[in-house]
């Protein structure tokens, strides 16, 4: 037989836990208001230093040229070089650029391009592009041939810069979609009499996003 106070510790009932006690409903409500509106606030600034950045700052700080001709059939050989600089005036906002191209014209008439490869701006960060553009047997019109030969006996030629690009923009965890950004630098004045790119005068360019 099994004693009786065993029997009694067996059929003894066990102590049941305390209910554990629930955040308030409010309180829940009032906490996930709250984050949200930072949600929504932060969204609200990231988008609008993505979707509405300041300017880049796009200037020619020097530039020269070699080996420049224009033949008797109006057909231009030259090596013209640039060094370009680019400036991100953001505080927060990174540029990324896909695709670059910069080239040079008389009165609008391209004679040579090149393609700059693809690369990061972080916020106030200022990039300086050297670049040689080869104008290899270019054909020039009439009008642009003779002006050209009219500049070169002074000593000094007009020429421009078109930078075209593929950009976006990232702040933090945002990205802007692809824009196309244009800048046109002028007058771009070269002396045709000397190699050397010191006594240039930097030309601040205009630029389009």
């Amino acid at each position: 037989m099994v004693p009786q106070n065993q029997q009694a510790q067996r059929t003894q009932p066990q102590p049941q836990p305390l209910p554990r006690k629930g955040m308030n409903p409010v309180l829940c409500i009032i906490v996930a208001l709250v984050l949200l509106g930072l949600l929504v606030g932060l969204a609200i600034l990231i988008t609008y230093l993505t979707l509405r950045p300041k300017k880049l700052v796009y200037t020619v700080e020097a530039a020269s040229v070699q080996d420049f001709a224009i033949a008797k059939d109006d057909h231009i050989s030259a090596k013209f070089n640039y060094v370009v600089k680019s400036y991100n005036p953001e505080k927060h906002v990174t540029v990324r650029y896909h695709s670059m191209r910069i080239s040079t014209a008389h009165h609008n008439q391209s004679v040579a391009h090149k393609e700059i490869s693809a690369f990061k701006q972080r916020p106030k960060n200022e990039t300086r592009i050297g670049t040689q553009l080869v104008s290899h047997n270019v054909a020039l019109s009439k009008f642009n041939a003779k002006d050209l030969r009219a500049e070169t006996t002074k000593g000094l030629i007009e020429m421009e810069v078109y930078i075209t690009a593929r950009v976006s923009y990232k702040t933090w965890i945002f990205r802007s979609r692809r824009r196309t950004l244009k800048a046109v630098c002028t007058p771009i004045m070269i002396n045709v009499t000397a190699n050397s790119l010191d006594g240039f005068q930097r030309v601040l360019c205009k630029t389009r996003l």
